[in-house]
């Protein structure tokens, strides 16, 4: 019992310290944003709304404040992000086969790629259509009057579950890989998905139909592609 004690608290000071790493490097990259990149990460989230011929406003004294935060905190989990991959990566390594560890590095290439793939497609493929939708076509006949922050806050809430969700393939291969899953239960489990992932997207997007439709049907393309990824590495076992 001492033994396995230790174990425990042998692995949760090494959590500890992964996590603690974690977040030394997104705040290093806040500051780094903060200094450097305001300007140029509020162009780009800006860049969209231009297209419309929107402009936004302040209508709080420390609206302009948060939004530097706010842009800094994206800047800065994207910059972090290798970082707090690799930490999670790492706690878990140790407890692999050598055979196991050598499927890793490119499954952490795979879920950088794939979560900048999210963030791009959003940004370039939906985010234009979902403002088009939501100020021009959805207007109710009113004059938009944006709020400078819940605009910078819309656009980070509606980016980064795109990332996290293009990672379903790289999730699928592991479960696959440790018996956790099969193809077979993906497709009987697809009717069950479909409203998991529709009520998914109600969450993890800002309030509105056109948002959630937008992420609920990425996530249905790769959850057929995870399927097709899941059966590839099941006849490979």
């Amino acid at each position: 019992m001492n033994e396995k004690k230790a174990n425990l608290m042998m692995h949760l000071e090494e959590l500890r310290s992964r996590i603690i790493i974690s977040l030394t490097a997104l705040l290093l990259g806040m500051a780094f944003c903060f200094v450097f990149g305001q300007e140029l990460i509020f162009q780009i989230l800006l860049a969209p709304l231009e297209k419309l011929g929107q402009e936004l406003v302040l209508i709080s004294v420390t609206e302009g404040f948060l939004i530097q935060i706010k842009t800094a905190f994206l800047g800065g989990l994207l910059l972090a992000l290798p970082v707090i991959l690799w930490q999670g990566i790492a706690f878990i390594l140790p407890a692999l086969y050598k055979k196991e560890r050598c499927i890793f590095w490119p499954l952490f290439m795979s879920s950088l790629l794939l979560f900048g793939l999210g963030i791009v497609f959003a940004y370039q493929c939906v985010l234009d259509l979902g403002l088009k939708f939501l100020l021009l076509d959805f207007n109710a006949g009113l004059t938009p009057m944006l709020s400078a922050a819940k605009y910078v806050s819309f656009v980070i809430t509606f980016l980064l579950p795109f990332g996290f969700v293009f990672e379903m393939p790289v999730v699928v291969f592991i479960l696959t890989k440790s018996g956790l899953i099969t193809p077979a239960q993906l497709r009987s489990a697809r009717r069950y998905v479909v409203v998991g992932i529709f009520i998914i997207a109600a969450v993890l997007t800002p309030p509105d139909v056109i948002s959630q439709v937008l992420l609920a049907l990425p996530m249905l393309f790769l959850y057929e592609i995870s399927i097709v990824v899941s059966t590839l590495i099941f006849k490979l076992k």
